[in-house]
């Protein structure tokens, strides 16, 4: 006999979980004392359930294994919310435990009960209660198979407090052995065709390909094919930005002259990606429901193709085995395109190319971007928080694999410092840095805590112009001279950086930008730089 906390901790380690992270909370009592007789997962201790949330689901983005969350019950679950909707964006595996008010009190109002399959209906893939004691080996087994099968993303479990504790007799099944499906041999030959006959094909890059595996795939068949290669919305680290063949990203900034020439585009392979409405800008690159071009949809998860696009070749199978495939069957000297591809990267230079500027109120944040290339090594991770911190690096830095964009594409503010304590307790040897705003600081810069108590050697550089700035631009085009609701009132973050042990250095000028950088990232331990950013250059042009 054996409690039912003890199963739960068992088949998490099986699954390969190795680190959780949480709040502590008095729902979850025998749980935590199960973790602390657990030698192999780490247990990470954060300052709020929402950066708990996104540091799992960054170490999820970074490992492909399920990352896991444990929050207490009512408010800690609320909190939590947060991280469940960006694994189900990032299509990420992701497990939140949530302890729950005893057996006797489900359904009666209880203090700080909550029905979880309504509360997360629409954001989780699925969500079940432990409130049968026989029943943990099953529900923990679906748990983990729903989490990391077909499109990845998040599951909930409520565990009541009085269940955790209690003794069963039951048999741990083993974890689910995952096989994804090979591209079937005629649809290759079909595809393989389209290819030989295409002038202007592009391939359209998504998050299946976010491994190291798919990676090398992606670059192999894009080479032994000379196909130009698209990168989904914030996915810039699939591909090499600097090789011939790169096209750029769909996202924000993409401007009209790149589109017009995307549109003439005759066949399209979209690889790995659900192809949502930003990077389809709005469904009409490829249109939809039947794009104007020939259109290969290449997933894992049958559920996706088909939903919003008609293809002409639609394979349900792993994204990196049909690239594999594709290399294995290329000609032994790809097709002449150069053309193509001369224009694709005409039209990418005008966008991605930084010109050096100035302001008035403030150092330009692009001039900061523009010199971190000098600083940032060949394998460095860079979380990213939304905001203005983020904008010029998604446009101008020339991101290069095994380099890392550790950015969620649900846009949360506030990921940055938990992404990037994520990121430095996955990988402690390599380079990690956060880039985030002053907005984005205040909401999750708290996981600094962790940052320090763990001795991680994060480099954090934070854009401070003392506003939700891209709100503020957004609003003043829209309403001119309006500011209501986007200035901030903030404190020191030097003092406050300095407080959880940082070391800390200040750019205040355009000429302090690379003697301060050249300084800081020499010292190889916690530190921060705070820019002094200007308000009026704070966003990539729409236009080249």
């Amino acid at each position: 006999m054996r409690t039912v906390a003890s199963i739960i901790v068992e088949m998490l380690r099986d699954a390969g979980v190795d680190r959780v992270f949480g709040v502590s909370g008095e729902s979850y009592l025998a749980f935590l004392d199960e973790l602390e007789k657990c030698q192999s997962i780490d247990v990470v201790t954060c300052r709020h359930e929402g950066g708990a949330g996104m540091m799992a689901v960054a170490d999820a983005k970074l490992t492909g294994r399920p990352g896991v969350c444990m929050v207490s019950r009512g408010p800690g679950a609320a909190n939590a919310a947060i991280g469940v909707h960006a694994a189900l964006n990032d299509t990420v595996p992701f497990i939140l435990l949530v302890g729950q008010v005893g057996k006797a009190h489900l359904r009666r109002d209880a203090f700080q009960e909550v029905d979880y399959s309504k509360f997360f209906s629409g954001t989780a893939k699925w969500t079940a209660e432990i409130s049968e004691p026989t029943r943990v080996a099953d529900i923990i087994s679906r748990a983990i198979h729903i989490a990391t099968s077909g499109t990845p993303g998040p599951v909930v479990i409520s565990l009541p407090e009085d269940v955790l504790g209690e003794l069963v007799d039951v048999s741990v099944p083993p974890p689910h052995r995952r096989v994804l499906a090979s591209p079937d041999g005629a649809a290759l030959g079909e595809v393989k065709a389209l290819l030989e006959n295409a002038n202007r094909p592009i391939l359209i890059a998504g998050g299946e390909l976010a491994n190291e595996e798919g990676r090398a795939a992606l670059l192999s068949a894009a080479r032994k094919w000379s196909i130009p290669v698209l990168c989904s919305f914030r996915r810039h680290d699939l591909f090499p930005n600097n090789d011939r063949l790169f096209a750029g990203e769909l996202g924000f900034f993409n401007t009209p002259d790149q589109m017009s020439l995307l549109a003439t585009a005759d066949l399209i392979l979209a690889v790995g990606t659900r192809l949502g409405d930003l990077t389809t800008h709005g469904y009409t690159f490829p249109v939809s429901p039947k794009p104007r071009q020939q259109f290969v949809h290449v997933h894992r998860d049958e559920a996706v193709l088909g939903t919003n696009f008609v293809a002409d070749i639609a394979l349900p199978c792993s994204s990196q085995s049909f690239l594999t495939e594709i290399a294995r069957i290329a000609p032994a000297h790809p097709p002449n395109r150069e053309g193509w591809v001369s224009d694709l990267r005409r039209e990418l230079a005008a966008v991605t190319k930084w010109k050096s500027r100035t302001a008035s109120d403030g150092v330009v944040f692009g001039n900061v971007v523009a010199e971190l290339g000098r600083h940032l090594s060949r394998d460095a991770i860079v979380s990213m928080d939304a905001g203005i911190s983020a904008g010029m690096m998604y446009r101008y830095y020339p991101w290069s694999p095994p380099q890392i964009l550790l950015t969620p594409i649900a846009g949360t503010m506030g990921w940055g410092m938990p992404g990037a304590v994520a990121a430095a307790l996955r990988y402690p040897d390599r380079q990690v840095v956060c880039m985030i705003g002053d907005g984005g600081m205040l909401m999750g810069g708290m996981e600094l805590a962790a940052a320090a108590e763990r001795r991680l050697p994060l480099m954090i550089i934070l854009a401070n112009n003392k506003s939700y700035g891209a709100i503020r631009f957004n609003l003043d085009r829209a309403y001119p001279g309006r500011r209501t609701a986007t200035e901030l009132f903030n404190p020191d973050f030097k003092l406050l950086a300095q407080s959880f042990g940082c070391r800390v250095f200040s750019i205040d000028v355009e000429g302090d930008i690379a003697p301060v950088l050249e300084a800081a990232f020499r010292a190889r331990t916690l530190t921060m730089v705070e820019v002094k950013t200007s308000l009026s250059t704070i966003l990539p042009s729409r236009q080249a």
